[in-house]
């Protein structure tokens, strides 16, 4: 599935990512949430949850990390730098 359901249920870590993407494997199971204006279709929020981004090397316990984004009206907020 494009939701990437498959890569979490084989649970492969030893998929090399390819310049900084990775192409399957754990690593490239994420969850997407997203809404938006339903007049006109525009996007107003998103979030992007990786939760297998990296893994302790003490603990072998995955670490996550999230981005997020909102466009409302003349608000725009991300917590990416441009």
């Amino acid at each position: 599935p494009a939701d990437s359901t498959n890569e979490y249920i084989a649970g492969r870590e030893d998929v090399t990512p390819l310049d900084g993407i990775a192409p399957g494997g754990l690593r490239s199971a994420l969850v997407l949430i997203g809404a938006y204006d339903r007049r006109t279709g525009s996007p107003v929020l998103g979030v992007i949850n990786e939760p297998f981004f990296q893994r302790d090397p003490q603990t072998r316990r995955w670490q996550g990390r999230y981005h997020w984004g909102v466009a409302y009206g003349a608000t725009r907020l991300s917590s990416l730098s441009p």
